[in-house]
């Protein structure tokens, strides 16, 4: 007989599993726009404007986050995800009406309400339905739903892009798909009704600002939300300003860029799941924390496209052990009662780091520093990292 309590046992639960896609869904109409500053500098917006139009829609995330993630609890958490599904449909569909930079500027932050509306959802409820330990594996199938379309829709927008004559286009095509996925809240919502009934009363009610403040204090967590910052930081740059790299190369498809990459950290996913939970965290992070910046440092030494896109296995290879890693990180040392509330703190320095890396880059860029250049002083972020995970490697479990 399967139920509540038989469906608390896996990790797998249908609940686990609609929540993934939405995940997904939540992610493809990001990794849509890894051409957003080539459409801009083509219609002849400024770099340091590039940079602003490309950092505002996690601006926006970045400072309604902590404020949203104060009034989310189990009982809400479905009628927020439709709220930030439907924005999110308006917004794709309003970027074809936007034609000035102040129409551009609104499409962009109604862009980043809908995204940390659905996100910040969607992580409140997941944490909830993760067994304690297999907190590894289950944010790293969290992460897989995140980095999925990442593979998957820059090379198909490469394709659709001759067809749909501009970017634009294919994001109105998208919106759609946002309005069809309100049908799976509906299923959702009665088997998480279900679930709910086994929960201790405290886990159900809403984190207020006390709890957040709490939370900030309890060891590690701010240190952790330091390097999930540093990280996106860097990696978001990479996102943005990879295709204009390697276009700058010479190279025919830098879609491929992304495949390759996601690739490489679905493998990781895969294959490596249950280790994710058997080594030391604080170890493998710093491990890899020295990776990813010996990764940035590659790319700006590479001087022909085949040399980047090789690189970008070994890439993925290393995104894929080190977001997992993070989120799984603060997962274990957070109380019960603030796992929802630390997972959307780190969600938080996502979108700080979303933020802080295209503002970071254009503004780079404008005083003359070439895209090469960005990769070797973004590989600085990383290696700072280092330092924060090293001052709490204590806490990690053996």
């Amino acid at each position: 007989m399967s139920g509540p309590q038989s469906a608390e046992q896996s990790l797998f639960s249908f609940e686990f599993i609609l929540l993934s896609f939405i995940a997904f869904l939540a992610f493809c109409n990001i990794s849509m726009f890894y051409g957003f500053n080539a459409y801009l500098e083509q219609a002849g917006v400024p770099a340091v404007w590039r940079g602003i139009l490309i950092s505002l829609e996690p601006f926006t995330a970045f400072a309604l986050r902590p404020l949203v993630s104060t009034f989310i609890s189990p009982r809400n958490a479905i009628r927020i995800m439709g709220l930030g599904l439907l924005i999110l449909a308006l917004s794709l569909g309003g970027y074809a009406l936007a034609q000035d930079l102040r129409h551009l500027v609104l499409v962009r932050v109604c862009h980043g309400l809908g995204f940390v509306l659905l996100v910040s959802a969607v992580i409140h409820v997941l944490v909830l339905l993760i067994p304690k330990k297999r907190s590894g594996q289950g944010f790293g199938v969290f992460t897989v739903m995140t980095l999925l379309p990442y593979a998957i829709l820059p090379p198909l927008m490469e394709r659709l892009l001759p067809w749909a004559q501009s970017e634009v286009n294919i994001y109105v095509l998208g919106a759609p798909l946002f309005l069809a996925a309100l049908l799976l809240l509906i299923p959702l919502s009665f088997r998480l009704k279900k679930r709910w009934v086994s929960l201790p009363a405290e886990a159900m009610k809403k984190p207020g600002f006390q709890d957040m403040v709490s939370g900030l204090k309890h060891p590690g967590v701010l240190s952790l939300l330091w390097v999930n910052f540093l990280v996106f930081t860097a990696t978001t740059m990479v996102f943005f300003y990879m295709k204009d790299h390697l276009l700058r190369l010479g190279a025919s498809n830098p879609g491929l860029f992304f495949t390759l990459t996601t690739a490489a950290t679905l493998l990781v996913r895969i294959f490596c799941g249950k280790l994710m939970d058997g080594i030391n965290r604080a170890g493998m992070l710093l491990s890899f924390l020295c990776l990813l910046a010996f990764s940035l440092c590659f790319f700006s030494l590479s001087t022909a496209p085949v040399l980047v896109l090789g690189l970008a296995l070994f890439y993925g290879m290393v995104i894929g052990f080190l977001m997992p890693q993070l989120n799984a990180f603060m997962f274990d040392i957070s109380p019960v009662h603030l796992k929802g509330m630390n997972s959307n703190l780190m969600l938080f320095a996502m979108d700080g780091g979303f933020f802080m890396g295209p503002l970071l880059a254009g503004f780079l860029l404008g005083a003359g520093v070439s895209y090469a250049g960005l990769f070797s002083l973004f590989a600085l972020l990383p290696a700072m990292g280092m330092l924060w995970i090293w001052s709490i490697r204590r806490l990690a479990a053996p």
